[in-house]
């Protein structure tokens, strides 16, 4: 090959290493733009992505207290336990992201702080992903322990008393004095047939009521109705776990517990003989929790404690 032949080679090598060099140049300048600018772009988000963490973390924490303050804890589950073990780990993570920002806002014109102005920004967008999709889940599992929940009222089969002035009185008054705060055993006693059984199912199924209370609870007792049947009877309307192996004190205090803080009525029909409420279910511990019970006889109305005494007279009539 020729000198001149040789020289027109290398110039060409040259040429084109020093255009693929320049050409990666270019790749490198344009990808530490592009850095740059998500970078800059993450800093001017860096407020707005602060507000909406902020923004599901409080719908987030709302959920939270709403599932612990309308269910029960033993109604919790396993799975909704972990749910709300997790949102207490990024409630801390959240707290020191707002920290951080706070500290950030306290030197805005630091802009040698632009990248960890952008790496918080970024953690912000993050945190806030890992948050609503916490938010859906809790969303989810509170569905399903409402729907869990037993009715407020399940209502039952109850002859009509419009035609009847004195049952209707009975209910009136029964009405009455459930709305006073002062009373709340309340006593209804006559001879079999007067019509205490149709009074306390109208009770039952009464619109005011309802209204009146969270929960209403109906059990039947009979001759051969034991504690443990009476307490079960409640449990199941509860739709609580009734275990056999687990002692009446126990089952009274899951059973207290349920009620807490709650608006509710028994209705107890068909009394036989003295029952404690208190070792049933911890009547004493729920004072929002009222009880109209039936029975024969006064003497048990009145060794059960009833503030007030409603005697039924013999009916006259049939009942449908």
């Amino acid at each position: 090959m020729s000198d001149g032949r040789m020289a027109e080679v290398l110039k060409g090598a040259a040429g084109s290493a020093a255009g693929a060099a320049a050409v990666e140049v270019y790749k490198d300048g344009r990808s530490l733009l592009t850095s740059a600018g998500s970078r800059i772009a993450n800093v001017i988000d860096l407020k707005k992505n602060y507000k909406k963490l902020m923004q599901e973390a409080r719908k987030l924490w709302e959920l939270r207290d709403g599932i612990e303050t309308e269910i029960s804890k033993h109604r919790i589950n396993q799975v909704t336990r972990e749910w709300i073990v997790k949102v207490e780990v990024i409630t801390r993570e959240v707290g020191e992201l707002e920290t951080k920002y706070n500290d950030e806002k306290k030197n805005p014109r630091r802009l040698v702080r632009v990248w960890q102005h952008s790496n918080l920004s970024k953690d912000m967008a993050d945190k806030h992903g890992q948050v609503q999709i916490l938010l859906e889940e809790g969303k989810l599992k509170r569905g399903v322990l409402v729907a869990e929940l037993p009715e407020p009222v399940m209502k039952i089969h109850a002859p009509k008393i419009e035609d009847n002035p004195s049952l209707c009185k009975v209910v009136e008054d029964v009405v009455s004095f459930l709305k006073d705060e002062q009373i709340r055993i309340i006593g209804i006693w006559g001879t079999m047939g007067t019509g205490k059984t149709t009074i306390m199912q109208n009770l039952n199924n009464h619109q005011e009521i309802a209204k009146m209370f969270d929960i209403v609870i109906w059990a039947t007792l009979s001759k051969e109705c034991s504690l443990e049947k009476f307490q079960g009877a409640i449990m199941q309307r509860l739709k609580l776990n009734v275990e056999s192996t687990v002692s009446i004190e126990e089952n009274a205090w899951t059973i207290s517990e349920e009620l807490k803080g709650k608006k509710c009525l028994i209705l107890v029909d068909e009394i036989f003989d003295f029952i404690d409420l208190n070792k049933v279910m911890g009547i004493q511990d729920n004072l929002k929790s009222k009880v109209v019970l039936a029975s024969r006889l006064r003497d048990i109305c009145k060794e059960m404690e009833a503030d007030e005494l409603i005697n039924v007279k013999p009916l006259l009539w049939s009942m449908e």
